[in-house]
């Protein structure tokens, strides 16, 4: 019987090494970030070897006590910047390359030819679209005859035939389009380095079919606040403003990690050095916003957890904790989206949404994600 049971041992080891093995594997990052010279991770659980080149990104091997090959990861060298950090309102007006389906006519000679609600329309008739008249223009074109249009979706193009139906008016192809969008939100940084300035920290969507907007090309003009209205469990609220005639910059990059442009003049304010993830901690910080009128204001929050995972973009569960900002605003309301968030003296990432059961709550995403998608 004893020879049974220690042979039983043996399995058992092995089930409880893998499960070890298993859950290190799932819960230590495969993406890491650090300064050049610097280690990227203090831990004492496990180690990693790797060589680095200046100024790039090297891959490493994570071994569990120093010992043990785990998995493989990727360490990003972050050179060491200061960014000029804003929190102000700003206005975009923004015009998609192509044309955005937003809604169909059933039977439609659009919906026959293939054409889906959310598919951009990049050419008809062989001719660029660059607005809802373009394709107007074109349709009514073709006589009757069958015409082609390139469309891309869920990023991949495709070539589709339209015959265009005759109607009193003309002809039709039975498709509502979209060619622009405008919106408020609030600026993150200014980097003084590249002259690229950032806010929002996620995507302008549309509106009907949530797809990130595609820009030919953009405007970014500056913004008044012009009231709050307060957010309550199932209405996040918002700002309310008015876009405003000074032209702050171009945009370059509309992406799940925010809107990036080149600003037309250097803006001014306080540089803060930039915080990498792992600098993050659970604990106070403070958000930068304005709400009226005057100049941004610093008010205290609370950071929940922290998601180390630098390929998703809900980095931060941010908890708003300042008595002033509750009673103005009930929280987090739309419009805020981009406001930087500050910790330990540094910038380390912007508000991105708000969670609509409570708006007292929502995420952030890390400064270093935007940085990395800025151009």
């Amino acid at each position: 019987m004893k020879k049974f049971f220690k042979f039983l041992r043996i399995p058992a080891a092995l089930c409880t090494a893998a499960a070890l093995f298993g859950f290190y594997y799932t819960q230590i990052p495969s993406e890491y970030s650090c300064y050049p010279g610097q280690s990227p991770t203090d831990s004492v659980i496990y180690t990693l070897e790797g060589e680095s080149a200046e100024g790039e990104s090297y891959s490493a091997k994570v071994k569990l006590f120093g010992l043990l090959p785990i998995k493989d990861a990727t360490v990003h060298q972050i050179s060491q910047k200061q960014l000029t950090v804003l929190g102000t309102p700003f206005g975009v007006k923004l015009y998609t390359k192509g044309v955005i389906v937003v809604d169909t006519e059933e039977e439609s000679p659009g919906v026959k030819a293939g054409i889906q609600i959310g598919d951009i329309i990049l050419t008809y008739n062989n001719e660029e679209i660059h607005s809802n008249s373009d394709l107007r223009e074109q349709v009514q074109k073709c006589g009757g005859k069958r015409q082609k249009a390139t469309i891309r979706r869920n990023q991949r193009t495709q070539t589709v035939w339209v015959t265009p139906a005759k109607t009193e008016e003309g002809y039709t192809v039975g498709l509502w389009v979209r060619d622009s969008t405008a919106g408020l939100g609030t600026l993150t940084y200014y980097d003084p380095q590249t002259n690229t300035v950032a806010g929002l920290g996620h995507s302008i969507s549309d509106v009907d079919t949530g797809l990130t907007m595609p820009v030919e090309r953009g405007t970014l003009v500056t913004a008044e606040i012009t009231g709050v209205r307060a957010g309550e469990a199932g209405d996040p609220g918002e700002l309310l403003g008015r876009l405003a005639d000074r032209t702050l910059g171009t945009v370059t990059t509309n992406n799940d990690a925010g809107l990036f442009g080149l600003a037309a003049s250097p803006f001014e304010g306080v540089s803060y050095p930039v915080g990498l993830k792992d600098e993050v901690e659970v604990g106070e910080a403070q958000i930068l916003c304005t709400l009226g009128a005057n100049a941004p204001e610093a008010y205290t929050i609370r950071i929940t957890k922290v998601n180390n995972n630098l390929s998703e973009l809900r980095n931060l569960c941010i908890q708003v904790t300042d008595e002033r900002l509750l009673a103005k605003t009930g929280g987090i309301v739309q419009g805020m989206s981009g406001s930087p968030i500050l910790q330990n003296g540094k910038i380390i990432g912007a508000v991105t949404h708000v969670l609509i059961s409570d708006p007292t709550a929502g995420y952030g995403i890390f400064i270093e994600n935007m940085l990395k998608t800025a151009n």
